[in-house]
């Protein structure tokens, strides 16, 4: 499988976990706060396999091998690449710093949680539309077949190094993010249609 097919295969589990961000930041707009394990377990997915597995293939392998190749081109979409890798990074961190006030209920942590999701998943969408579109085509008519070869090794030898198949673990999380959503929302419609107490009704 060419290199760019398997970024995009992630690039797809990632766009269903961005779904669930979406609904959550939507949520948040309206004044009803998702559970902080949804939070927790946004900023893990975040971190561990948008940014320590999928982009660490692009940037210390993918971006290295187009760097030798010296084409201006390639070097100034390589480089708005890097810096929304790096604006991501300052969102989700954001995200973390916020989790304990959030789950305190502190208006200014909810905010900033509110705020920097918003931003991450705008941001990764856009990244990803654009390295689907525009970059991977790029890397493809510029790079011979066996280099394309060989930096699809690198990619399985990553994937080996984990232990396990991380594009299974990724789709599970990003499974897990949705149905978290759904009973809290299954909760919150039942909360709101319980009858009211007893005493909050004027004795006959």
């Amino acid at each position: 499988m060419k290199p760019t097919k398997m970024l995009v295969e992630e690039h797809k589990v990632f766009r269903q976990a961005l779904d669930s961000f979406r609904l959550a930041r939507e949520r948040m707009e309206q004044g009803v706060n998702p559970p902080v394990e949804f939070l927790e377990k946004a900023v893990d997915f975040a971190r561990n396999y948008v940014d320590k597995y999928h982009h660490f293939k692009e940037e210390y392998l993918m971006f290295g091998r187009l760097a030798e190749k010296h084409q201006s081109e390639l070097d100034a979409e390589i480089e708005a690449l890097r810096q929304q890798h790096e604006h991501s990074r300052e969102f989700v961190s954001e995200m973390a710093n916020a989790l304990d006030g959030y789950a305190k209920g502190k208006d200014a942590q909810i905010t900033i949680m509110l705020e920097n999701l918003a931003s991450y998943t705008t941001l990764l969408r856009h990244h990803i539309h654009r390295e689907d579109n525009v970059f991977y085509p790029m890397v493809e008519r510029d790079l011979s077949q066996q280099e394309l070869d060989d930096l699809a090794e690198l990619f399985e030898k990553e994937a080996a190094k984990a232990g396990r198949d991380v594009l299974a673990d990724m789709r599970r999380v990003a499974g897990e993010l949705g149905a978290l959503l759904k009973a809290d929302e299954r909760a919150t419609v039942h909360r709101r249609a319980r009858p009211r107490d007893r005493r909050d009704h004027p004795s006959s």
